[in-house]
């Protein structure tokens, strides 16, 4: 599709009340070259997308159920206030070459439409409208940035969602691989990037996502990840990221730990032995954590204690002591937990859908509980 240029262009005509008729709303534009007919299906079809724009509602609801792999952190309220924003202030009828009109259709730049006579006459006047909301993102700055994923999530960008929106009702469906919703039951362990601070997340479902802590599918959507030879996810018990290298910490329930990245999880050392303190077990750990100051790795477990040592001695620096959750949270609760690198805060997921942020031994102390979505 047509991308404009950086400075945002004013697309929309902004319509009188809604009760206009086409032909009154028509005389308020100036034509080139459109045929009395021509005129009346795109006065109808901006007509349309006004009304859909001020009955906003629908409209705002599709976009918050859109999975989004580009929206330059815009919320969907602001991303359908887009379409009221602007101008349109000339429209041109041609009939564009064979591969524009397939492709693009529309064009719109510096107030200026451009639309191909053959896709007016032979379309709805929702979709003329949904063609039109799918130029205006662009002339905003939403294009088509498939993440990091290539082209298989072209229909996920903000301008086919806009449009599957405004003509369909609904958007599109993500493809996969894994889930487009932030599921907390799923998880099998979490992890904060130091270097960074993204919240890293990884799924029952072999796949890991990045964003913040609260918005956890905000910098990079589900890719999948690999484990060691002869390991699935449901043997992993703890997940984390240490704060020097970035390296990647998982704990098994086996009693070995292997390091790597967040996609290959044994790329840098194959699975090694790891003790726990006196009494204690693998499936008794909750959460793993590491300290980006010092590089201890905290282990959090069921009883409500946690012991702070290295990757292979879980209690070497410290031994098991108490920690404090938010109210009405047991530490069964928890799936998952992080530190992260600009503060040391501790970052606790729980089964709800919530994250709080806290120390080691009180988990809520600078946050208490709020809500994790999948992303924006």
């Amino acid at each position: 599709m047509f991308v404009s240029t950086a400075r945002a262009v004013s697309l929309f005509v902004l319509l009188a009340a809604l009760g206009l008729s086409s032909h009154a709303e028509a005389q308020r534009l100036r034509f080139e070259s459109c045929a009395p007919d021509l005129k009346t299906r795109i006065a109808d079809a901006l007509r349309e997308l006004r009304g859909q724009a001020d009955q906003r509602a629908d409209l705002v609801s599709c976009m918050d159920d859109a999975y989004l792999v580009e929206h330059a952190r815009r919320s969907p309220a602001s991303i359908v206030d887009l379409l009221t924003r602007a101008r349109v202030v000339k429209i041109k009828c041609r009939n564009l070459p064979d591969a524009n009109a397939r492709a693009h259709r529309v064009y719109i730049r510096k107030g200026e439409m451009k639309i191909d006579r053959n896709f007016v006459r032979g379309s709805s006047r929702k979709r003329i409208a949904s063609v039109i909301a799918h130029e205006t993102m662009h002339n905003n700055g939403l294009n088509h940035d498939p993440n990091d994923f290539g082209t298989k999530y072209y229909g996920n960008t903000v301008p086919e969602q806009i449009e599957a929106c405004v003509v369909d009702g609904k958007p599109n469906r993500w493809p996969g691989p894994g889930k487009d919703r932030y599921v907390a039951t799923d998880m099998v362990g979490f992890g904060v990037h130091g270097p960074r601070d993204w919240s890293l997340a990884w799924s029952k479902d072999g796949t890991v996502t990045a964003g913040s802590s609260s918005r956890i599918h905000n910098y990079r959507i589900p890719y999948n990840y690999s484990l060691p030879s002869g390991y699935s996810a449901s043997d992993i018990v703890g997940v984390a990221v240490d704060g020097d290298k970035g390296w990647t910490f998982v704990w098994y329930r086996n009693g070995y730990v292997s390091a790597g990245v967040s996609n290959d999880l044994d790329k840098h050392r194959r699975p090694y032995r790891y003790s726990l303190p006196r009494g204690y077990s693998a499936s008794d750990i909750v959460g793993m954590a590491i300290d980006d100051d010092s590089n201890w790795v905290y282990a959090f477990y069921r009883n409500g204690r946690v012991s702070a040592g290295t990757s292979n001695d879980l209690d070497k620096h410290r031994r098991p002591y108490r920690y404090s959750l938010p109210s009405g949270y047991s530490a069964s609760d928890i799936v998952g937990t992080g530190i992260d690198g600009g503060n040391n805060w501790v970052f606790a997921w729980y089964k709800d859908g919530f994250v709080s942020a806290g120390t080691s031994d009180d988990l809520d102390r600078h946050r208490k509980p709020y809500r994790v979505i999948t992303g924006r």
